[in-house]
């Protein structure tokens, strides 16, 4: 709970608060060295809902634990207390109010910043006075482009706040006496936005959609001026049916056309870039192994959270093992890594993943046959180096070869080797 000395601006106990108490350690850890960093402003992006306002929370009462609480000041900008905070100067002038010993460190946590209009001027005032230590939250990439990275120059921390990963659903779940039927299919399929877990079927799928919607009106169509709301919306449903797939121009173009619809090939992109850019979906650039770069063309999507896209779903969406690389794909890069889509002389590989050297990763459903176990063990084949190579399944045994180590889906979710944490 609050302490009710602390200088906080919250009128309100926030929709996910129940989540307060599952400590997200991953984040945390990241952010503690950072705590008292007056020069550096810490950044938390991620798609709306997904909890950063809890961990935001979290932070405040870990700093109260060690600074005295009245220099701990928050504010959300979601909540109608503070709707008279329009523009920057409201916002410097309202913090600054709250400080009055220069000699003193102080820490500023601004929730959903991004509301107030030219909230990046704030920011960097606050910064440059020397003993604040700032955190801010935003629900799409904008917080981090044009004026902010101008005004900052350097000077911020970006963390990505994602979903719950597997690990932290199971936590979340016992510490809230909840019970749920099948876990990890229900995470394949439903992910890993906390609020939902208090849901159950039409509630869950109609809370997902809200969500969705959000999104959609508010961090794409709202912020990019986007009129053809159901161009953009055939474009989500393909990518639903897609994940993981390259995305190319005629692709789109058929499906479009099949819908009786002709958009234009770079509108299709700006809105494919909007959605990344709201953090609904996230763009997997090819990697070509053997020049070791990045490969300018015929890009792959997945999504940030697949019970987002699947409440809305119309067709018969992604199969499971689709949801499975999906899966692998989030919680690679939530764990910091870099991920491409690997391209081989022979073909491709699923995931290249780079932190400081790359690992390889495929990915499938089950090893079912002869047959997909050479198409799968071979995908490697092709390669020259000695980087770590792993195939992942949720088969019930595995079977290392080659020089391949086979895990388990839930292993890798619950207790990944060292090489892939």
């Amino acid at each position: 709970m609050m302490d009710d000395r602390a200088s906080s601006l919250y009128d309100s106990i926030v929709t996910d608060s129940w989540l307060t108490h599952l400590e997200r350690n991953t984040y945390l850890d990241k952010l503690r060295p950072l705590y008292h960093d007056c020069d550096l402003v810490k950044v938390l992006t991620g798609v709306r809902r997904c909890g950063k306002s809890v961990l935001l929370r979290q932070v405040a009462e870990d700093l109260r634990r060690t600074v005295p609480a009245d220099r701990v000041i928050e504010a959300n900008f979601e909540l109608a207390s503070l709707a008279s905070v329009q523009t920057w100067e409201d916002l410097d002038r309202l913090m600054t109010s709250k400080i009055d010993d220069a000699s003193a460190v102080y820490y500023v946590l601004l929730d959903e910043v991004q509301e107030i209009e030219h909230f990046e001027k704030a920011v960097n005032s606050l910064r440059a006075r020397g003993n604040i230590s700032v955190f801010i939250t935003g629900s799409n990439a904008h917080i981090l482009s044009g004026e902010l990275s101008t005004y900052l120059a350097g000077r911020y921390r970006e963390i990505r706040v994602w979903p719950l990963n597997y690990a932290e659903t199971l936590a979340l779940q016992r510490l809230n006496g909840l019970s749920v039927d099948n876990a990890l299919q229900d995470y394949l399929q439903w992910g890993g936005m906390p609020h939902r877990f208090r849901l159950v079927d039409d509630d869950m799928r109609g809370y997902l959609r809200d969500v969705f919607n959000s999104v959609v009106l508010r961090d794409v169509v709202k912020r990019t001026g986007i009129r053809d709301i159901a161009g953009l919306e055939s474009i989500i449903d393909f990518t639903l049916e897609n994940l993981g797939r390259v995305m190319s121009p005629a692709s789109l173009s058929n499906y479009l056309k099949a819908q009786r619809r002709t958009v234009a090939v770079e509108t299709i992109y700006t809105y494919l870039r909007a959605l990344c850019d709201a953090l609904l979906l996230n763009r997997v650039r090819r990697y070509d192994v053997r020049g070791k770069k990045v490969m300018a063309s015929l890009d792959k999507y997945y999504a940030t959270d697949v019970g987002i896209l699947a409440s809305k779903q119309v067709g018969s969406g992604p199969g499971l093992g689709d949801l499975i690389e999906n899966t692998v794909y989030t919680q690679l890069a939530a764990r910091g890594f870099d991920v491409y889509a690997g391209e081989t002389k022979a073909g491709e590989i699923d995931f290249v993943a780079v932190k400081d050297e790359p690992r390889y990763i495929q990915v499938t459903y089950l090893l079912a046959s002869d047959e997909v176990v050479r198409r799968e063990y071979s995908a490697f084949a092709a390669l020259r180096d000695g980087y770590p190579r792993f195939l992942i399944s949720a088969d019930p045994l595995t079977s290392n070869r080659d020089g391949v180590t086979h895990l388990k889906l839930e292993d890798f979710l619950l207790n990944p080797p060292e090489a892939l944490q």
